[in-house]
């Protein structure tokens, strides 16, 4: 048995207090609500009033039923999009949770579920009469992408959760959250007068339950991050850690882009994502171990989220007793040396289990295929346009460097890309964005000691490509087995991230738009309607302005409110009249823009994302911002 760890007590306290306080107003709103009538006749002498309130006051008892059956019901696991899991076909995963149960002193998993996530977790359910129960779900893509022991780490940590060391408050705190969050999505869709005095409290008290009580289960999850380590071992932890970590990035970076980019040319019908991963495909993981070290580098960077429950990698890492600030080993778990979890614990059922999920996934991603599909078809004709437009005019250095981007995916057996590259770079020999591709071009061929002797160009003439620069050249040296000079551009990328804006620009995944101000001058004069009805616009992009990548574009608009407004937004649930224009005025302009643009609605109770910072405000206060 493990070795028993502390409880999470700090905060404990704190927390039961908010989490009685929101059990108590909900139970008495409740009884007032459905005593009304009673209420009423005890308190209001007139019989007129009585007979005049009589029809209201059976509604009152209805909505207090509501309330008090909705406070009364356990939330059902969200497992319906996973596949129930028959342990008796499975004799290897089977005899592995019993494993890991008995270790970890925790109650069996009532059910088990594989769903389509790279994630592992538990979802308890019971009423107050009975036994809880407790429903492990185990995404696929994390059984098929780790080994058997790295996947160990996973579920035990899940078993801590139930475990006697912090099981049974963290449960409370969880089903608790749960009935809230369906309250406040049943209040959603209902806006009677009657429900404004719940909703307001909703609207109050929940956010500052989840604050007092996130603490409590950032805690909790040390604790259970302590016991896994405790009964895998520190070696094993780390390694599934920085391979989840590796895991994470390479599918939501290069896999799922990459099933995505085949909307142009596949139909959807024929795309088995789920079954590629069981042969861990090429894009599921980093191209090698130097890549995976820079990925892990930046991971170790990320600093604590205020509104997360779940430590950051470097707190998990250095939980194993590795120093994140010390090199990282030589032996990297970028990808699987040994078989999977998948075919281990799994067996033949996984083929199955697969193509189940293959069919679930294309029913649900029809939308973000046919926007892929138009993405790519926006893209090709801008392919044209360009191929047209070069027969025609005089290209300086960017349309070069398009041509040059959008080659890459519409002749890739060609010479265009290269072509466009050194004409580019012979308008401008100094842009950042053309050097990369160069570099890229290097690299690609083999010609390392060329492709680093550019990217120390880049790093000398461009500030805003400097991080990204010493994190390629760390890369580069890795390659080349110069530990000291890769890990001397270590040192300076970190310090760039902790010591400029690179860090919240990164870890956000969005920058600001970086366009010159002729382009910028022509997206405000398109969007100048707009501008009467929002308080501020933002223009964003997913690749750093200097970087060879295309960019997709987002703008985030916050429309015009007033502290009325946004309580007769919160009684009634409708949008104000700028917000609405807004949105009509959008739906307008979109086919007169140049970009193709993903709109974002920042509501009056929203908070700003961090992304959204001076230098991508295009409009403020009704009218364009101004850029130097």
């Amino acid at each position: 048995m493990a070795t028993p760890l502390p409880s999470p007590q700090e905060g404990r306290w704190r927390a039961l207090i908010w989490l009685a306080f929101g059990d108590v107003s909900l139970l008495v709103c409740g009884a007032v609500l459905v005593l009304s009538p009673l209420l009423l006749a005890l308190w209001l002498p007139s019989r007129l009033l009585l007979v005049l309130l009589a029809l209201p006051s059976l509604s009152w008892v209805f909505y207090g039923l509501m309330v008090l059956r909705a406070y009364a019901a356990v939330p059902a696991p969200p497992v319906s999009n996973g596949i129930s899991l028959d342990l008796g076909k499975v004799p290897a995963l089977a005899g592995e949770l019993e494993r890991l149960r008995l270790v970890c002193d925790a109650p069996a998993f009532t059910a088990v579920y594989i769903n389509a996530e790279l994630n592992a977790s538990i979802y308890q359910t019971g009423s107050r009469a009975g036994q809880p129960k407790h429903i492990l779900v185990l995404g696929l893509p994390l059984l098929a992408l780790l080994t058997r022991k790295q996947a160990a780490v996973v579920i035990a940590h899940e078993y801590a959760h139930i475990s006697r060391q912090h099981g049974h408050f963290a449960r409370w705190a969880y089903v608790t959250r749960q009935r809230w969050a369906a309250l406040g999505d049943l209040h959603e869709r209902n806006h009677r007068l009657i429900t404004a005095p719940l909703r307001l409290f909703l609207s109050w008290y929940v956010p500052r339950m989840m604050r007092e009580t996130l603490e409590f289960s950032r805690r909790c999850e040390m604790v259970a991050d302590a016991q896994a380590i405790a009964v895998c071992g520190n070696d094993i932890a780390f390694d599934a850690e920085a391979a989840l970590a590796l895991r994470q990035r390479a599918m939501s970076t290069r896999f799922w882009p990459d099933i995505f980019a085949l909307a142009g040319s596949d139909d959807i019908a024929r795309t088995r994502p789920f079954t590629q991963l069981l042969t861990e495909p090429a894009n599921s993981h980093p191209r090698d171990g130097a890549q995976a070290a820079v990925w892990l580098h930046e991971s170790l960077c990320q600093e604590p989220d205020s509104h997360s429950t779940h430590p950051v990698f470097f707190e998990r890492i250095a939980a194993t007793g590795f120093d994140p600030a010390d090199p990282l080993p030589d032996h990297l778990p970028w990808h699987l040396d040994e078989t999977s979890a998948a075919a281990d614990w799994l067996g033949a059922e996984a083929s199955g289990i697969a193509a189940q999920l293959d069919a679930d996934w294309r029913e649900t991603a029809e939308q973000g295929w046919r926007d892929a599909k138009e993405w790519r078809a926006h893209q090709q004709r801008e392919f044209s346009n360009l191929l047209q437009r070069r027969e025609q005019q005089v290209f300086d250095e960017q349309d070069w460097l398009e041509l040059a981007r959008l080659a890459e995916t519409f002749d890739p057996a060609g010479t265009l890309r290269a072509e466009a590259v050194a004409q580019g770079l012979q308008h401008s020999p100094e842009d950042p964005a053309l050097l990369q591709l160069k570099a890229g071009d290097l690299q690609q061929s083999g010609d390392i000691q060329s492709a680093i002797s550019i990217w120390h160009r880049i790093s000398q003439n461009s500030s805003s490509s400097e991080y990204q620069a010493h994190r390629h050249l760390c890369e580069l040296y890795l390659r080349l087995g110069d530990k000291p000079a890769a890990e001397h551009h270590r040192q300076i990328a970190d310090q760039l991230w902790a010591g400029e804006d690179v860090g919240q620009s990164v870890s956000k995944g969005l920058f600001p738009h970086g366009m010159d101000a002729s382009e910028l001058a022509l997206l405000q004069g398109t969007l100048q309607p707009l501008f009467q009805h929002a308080r501020a616009i933002w223009l964003c992009r997913d690749t750093p302005p200097d970087t060879a990548s295309p960019p997709r574009w987002f703008l985030y608009v916050q429309a015009y409110d007033s502290w009325f407004m946004r309580l007769v937004g919160r009684l009634t649930g409708e949008d104000d009249v700028n917000a609405s224009a807004c949105k009509r005025l959008l739906e307008r302009l979109q086919a007169r823009l140049h970009l193709y643009l993903e709109v974002r609605f920042i509501g009056p109770n929203d908070q700003i994302p961090g992304h959204c910072t001076t230098g991508s405000l295009i409009a403020q206060a009704g009218s364009a911002a101004a850029h130097h």
